[in-house]
C-alpha cells in the first residue's frame, strides 16, 4: 500500500473530521512560517456516536482501519471504565513533525497544547491515543504521564472481519505493539 493511499483513504477522512472540532493544531516556524508540525484529534464520543463499532460490518478497505476500531472497542467497552460523554475523551488520531525539527522539543509542546486547549475549552478530562513509533510513545508515557492499558502486537493480530477471521494481514510488521494509551488532562495548577 502506497504512503498517497493510506494518507487518502485513512488519514485524510480522519483529519477533515477532526478539523471541524477545532481542536487540532499546526506548529510553526518562527523565521520562516512553514509548518513544522501536526497534531489532529476528536471527541471519541462523537466518532463513536457517527461511526458505533460493529464486529459483523463489511472489513474496512485496510485492515489497519479495522484494528484501530477493535482498539476503540477495547478502550470504551473495558479500558475505560466509565460512560463515555461528550467532551470527556480526546482522541488524538494523528501527528507529525518534520525530520529536520524532531528532537527539539516540537512533538512534545505540540501535544502538550492541544490536550491543554481541549481541557480548557472544552472540558476534556482525558485524551486516548494508539501509537506504534518508540519517541511518540515516550511522549505520551513519560513527558505527559499516560498510562498503557490493552496493548495490541500487529503481527498476532487476528482480522475477524475478514474471511474466516483466521487472517493475520500483519504478521510480518516490523514496527512495535501498539497500546491504548490514557493521559488524564489535569490542570496546570494541580501538576
Amino acid at each position: 500500500m502506497s504512503p498517497q493511499y493510506f494518507f487518502q483513504e485513512v488519514s485524510w477522512p480522519l483529519i477533515t473530521r477532526a478539523l471541524k472540532e477545532h481542536l487540532s493544531f499546526l506548529a510553526r516556524h518562527r523565521a520562516s512560517g512553514e509548518i513544522i508540525g501536526a497534531i489532529f484529534a476528536h471527541d471519541i464520543y462523537m466518532a463513536r456516536k457517527e461511526h458505533p463499532y460493529n464486529a459483523t460490518s463489511s472489513p474496512a478497505t485496510i485492515p489497519f482501519v479495522d484494528l484501530l476500531d477493535e482498539m476503540d472497542h477495547i478502550f470504551v467497552c473495558q479500558d475505560f471504565g466509565q460512560e463515555l460523554k461528550p467532551n470527556m475523551v480526546l482522541q488524538i488520531t494523528t501527528g507529525a513533525t518534520r525530520a529536520a525539527h524532531c528532537g527539539k522539543g516540537v512533538a512534545s509542546r505540540l501535544r502538550a497544547a492541544m490536550c491543554d486547549h481541549a481541557r480548557d475549552t472544552k472540558g476534556f478530562q482525558y485524551a486516548l491515543v494508539q501509537v506504534s513509533n518508540p519517541a511518540t510513545r515516550h511522549i505520551y508515557t513519560k513527558k505527559m504521564g499516560g498510562k498503557e492499558l490493552t496493548i495490541i502486537d500487529p503481527r498476532t493480530w487476528m482480522w475477524k472481519k475478514k474471511d474466516d477471521g483466521l487472517s493475520r494481514p500483519y504478521k510480518n510488521y516490523e514496527g512495535g505493539s501498539i497500546p491504548n494509551i490514557l493521559i488524564k488532562l489535569t490542570p496546570a495548577e494541580e501538576k
